[in-house]
């Protein structure tokens, strides 16, 4: 069953929805990268994002699905290095939104767990979304892959997922509308790339977060 689901920052002043999720129309995935897990803390919001293993819980669909109706002025996006990834979140309160990659003819966007509201559909995560179908980069994960049950590649069966996801979604012509990009291909919102400094500390406190058991 396909769910419009609340998006909304951690204090409300921006919100919107995503259209249609499921299980069959994203994918669902816990991601521990190094840099997913210096996005929250260079936002100072790793408490309410990462798991005890570092991992963030993230909904991979089409930009096509989201739009924002209010607050759209507290959008913002961040590059921890100038050739990362499109990182947007609420400048408001911090909170994360999604991730993009930095063109916009691919039509992607991992969608961060807390901006999904899906507790106030009154349902379960698993049930709205469906479930984790991997664990990756688990040589970051605090504790090691095996304690965060987590896989270091992709597996073969998300890829194969996520590309015939993107491949679909050009099909209906999904990269024309985005609220990430402008009908030209640009940013909507200029992205700031993080200074060195505020990085080195993001990291440092990184790593200096404590492994599940230490």
């Amino acid at each position: 069953m396909q769910t419009d689901v609340p998006i909304r920052c951690g204090c409300g002043a921006l919100g919107g929805t995503a259209r249609a999720l499921s299980a069959e129309t994203g994918n669902r995935l816990i991601c521990h990268c190094d840099d997913c897990q210096t996005f929250p803390f260079a936002l100072g919001c790793a408490d309410r994002v990462l798991d005890a293993h570092g991992g963030t819980d993230i909904f991979q669909t089409s930009p096509a699905k989201v739009s924002f109706d209010s607050g759209r002025e507290h959008l913002a996006c961040l590059r921890l290095t100038p050739g990362g990834l499109l990182r947007w979140f609420a400048d408001c309160c911090q909170t994360p939104i999604g991730n993009t990659i930095a063109r916009a003819g691919m039509p992607f966007v991992g969608l961060v767990h807390v901006a999904l509201d899906v507790e106030s559909l009154g349902r379960g995560r698993d049930d709205v979304l469906g479930p984790v179908r991997d664990r990756i980069q688990g040589r970051f994960a605090r504790g090691g892959a095996s304690a965060a049950g987590a896989r270091d590649r992709v597996s073969p069966a998300t890829v194969v997922r996520i590309t015939s996801m993107i491949l679909r979604a050009r099909l209906r012509g999904d990269q024309r509308r985005s609220p990430f990009f402008d009908a030209q291909g640009a940013t909507t919102v200029e992205p700031r790339v993080l200074e060195p400094e505020a990085l080195h500390a993001a990291e440092t406190a990184r790593d200096a977060a404590p492994a599940p058991g230490a």
